[in-house]
């Protein structure tokens, strides 16, 4: 948390991360072979997609919410420890709490649908107690960011005419989570194309299925009265430049004026096309976005490239706003 304050230098950030495995939940995977409801179908090294260990529920046995806890609160304890003794000349940024979402689990865990489904409600009780827990102790001094590559990967294999239907299941199962949790609770909604070792599982044509997802959330949680908080938008892999045509980023005119765009598109590898992107982005838009990304994070990144990461974003997010093409929105459907 240190570093990354030391080379934000004097802009914002959104939030201060401090994630304890850099593969994201791998290490809770292997945890769960100690559990004694479950028992693995497949062991792996989680080096790729196909190497995930995979867990069903051991015959007579039943899964409670404490077998699959993610522990966060042990976690944050350390993280909000570390966060006190820093030192910043601004006024430091809450702490990053990361909760997969609960399909992300369920599917990571169990593999097929039918035992995906079949486990959720277990799981979100899992989440929800680290997040109320985690909540009720440290209030304003952390924020959750509720990170879900399922979404846009089941999304995309979903027959086209059939993805309006699919994105608003979809997207019920995170409103579910944020409705379920304290009403002041902060949240940032991350979604993600998977980075296991850089490589994607998708990689969408153009942000129409990500538009998609948000557009149900927005739909859902103000339906109840909820904000929407910021999303973190993929807009490159770690295979992939951004895209450096208008068309690719064009649904973006269809996501609703107070959504918070995190723009993902900060690659060290392609400046020129991230810095492009970025202008895209925009005037699609037609406003700036509220801050600039990774499009997946530093876990899988050498200390040199994180570096150069970081520098690049500094550069992107002082770089003066670009022209918006100042149209006037229709509602559509996107």
């Amino acid at each position: 948390m240190q570093w990354i304050l030391d080379h934000t230098l004097d802009h914002e950030l959104t939030s201060l991360p401090c994630d304890a495995d850099p593969r994201w939940i791998v290490d809770w995977l292997y945890v769960l072979d100690h559990v004694d409801a479950l028992q693995p179908v497949r062991t792996g090294d989680a080096s790729s997609y196909d190497t995930y260990p995979r867990y069903r529920i051991t015959p007579g046995h039943r899964l409670a919410p404490e077998d699959v806890s993610l522990r966060r609160t042990v976690h944050t304890t350390t993280v909000i420890a570390a966060r006190r003794t820093l030192t910043s000349p601004r006024e430091l940024p809450p702490a990053q709490v990361s909760i997969p979402g609960t399909l992300d689990l369920a599917y990571i865990c169990f593999g097929t649908p039918l035992r995906t489904l079949a486990h959720l409600n277990v799981l979100r009780e899992a989440l929800l107690h680290d997040i109320t827990e985690i909540h009720h102790r440290w209030h304003d001094e952390i924020v959750f960011q509720l990170e879900t590559p399922a979404t846009l990967t089941l999304l995309d294999r979903i027959p086209r005419p059939l993805q309006p239907a699919a994105a608003r299941l979809l997207a019920h199962q995170i409103t579910r989570l944020i409705r379920a949790s304290p009403a002041e609770t902060a949240w940032i909604l991350h979604l993600c194309h998977g980075d296991l070792n850089h490589e994607p599982l998708v990689i969408p044509p153009t942000l129409a299925p990500a538009v998609r997802i948000i557009r149900a959330v927005h739909r859902q949680l103000a339906r109840i009265g909820l904000p929407m908080p910021p999303v973190h938008i993929p807009m490159c892999t770690g295979t992939t430049a951004p895209a450096a045509g208008a068309a690719y980023y064009r649904p973006l005119t269809h996501l609703p004026d107070d959504v918070q765009v995190i723009a993902g598109l900060v690659d060290e590898h392609h400046r020129p096309e991230s810095a492009r992107a970025l202008e895209l982005a925009e005037n699609a838009l037609d406003r700036p976005v509220t801050a600039v990304a990774a499009a997946c994070g530093h876990g899988r990144r050498t200390p040199a490239d994180t570096e150069s990461n970081a520098a690049l974003a500094r550069t992107l997010a002082a770089a003066p706003h670009r022209r918006f093409a100042h149209h006037r929105k229709t509602e559509r459907t996107a």
